[in-house]
């Protein structure tokens, strides 16, 4: 039965993210790969549907993906990007320290620590996964090279460093939020346009496991 469901999942043109979970589920159930470290659920998750636009400045090309995200405050972040028409591209999981994701384009499966070359493989573009952490939280994420400033209610408006890199934020409300990510080289325009609380979390949904097929590279 667990087979069945496998196989009609990876045979959907489309992949939602409740068939990417219940994918998760059956191979931890079936132990496919070795244990990971549980969850501690003291709040609930929450699913942000968000829109990005990447622009590359010097080819003059756009690319747009969606980006469903289940955020775990402060412990864990699931990000599922894919095409506009459903065509899955990554599966991405962060921590605070670690970040592991599967390219399913190319069938590649990375792991490791962040650095500003980590995403490269998936959005052409050296975005730091830093700045995403602290985006889908919607905290300001100065670093010691990053200035940052804030309104008065303590949202972040904008950072710059010296490499020329500009973030900028425009808030709606404490939900809905445009984020421009922007370097001589491209710009990325990230939209958070709706966010519900996840009726029913699972241990597994903060858990990314190579798949078999995949080829693995180490981050370093």
């Amino acid at each position: 039965m667990i087979a069945i469901f496998v196989y009609r999942i990876l045979n959907k043109r489309v992949v939602t993210i409740k068939d990417r979970l219940i994918l998760i589920g059956c191979l931890v159930f079936t132990g496919c790969a070795t244990t990971q470290k549980a969850v501690d659920f003291k709040t609930q998750p929450l699913l942000l549907d968000t829109k990005v636009q990447i622009k590359d400045l010097r080819k003059d090309e756009t690319q747009s993906a969606k980006i469903q995200v289940i955020l775990l405050t402060d412990q864990a972040i699931r990000m599922e990007v894919t095409a506009l028409f459903g065509y899955a591209i990554a599966s991405i999981v962060m921590t605070p320290d670690k970040i592991q994701y599967a390219l399913h384009t190319s069938k590649k499966y990375f792991e490791g620590p962040f650095n500003s070359r980590t995403l490269f493989p998936v959005f052409k573009q050296n975005i730091d996964p830093r700045i995403l952490w602290n985006s889908v939280h919607n905290r300001n994420p100065a670093s010691g090279d990053l200035k940052c400033k804030t309104d008065e209610k303590r949202w972040p408006l904008s950072c710059v460093n010296a490499e020329g890199v500009h973030v900028t934020w425009l808030h709606e409300n404490a939900v809905k939020r445009r984020i421009d990510i922007k370097n001589p080289q491209f710009e990325m325009i990230w939209v958070f346009k709706d966010q519900t609380p996840l009726s029913t979390p699972q241990n597994e949904t903060f858990v990314l496991k190579k798949p078999e097929d995949y080829q693995q590279i180490q981050i370093k």
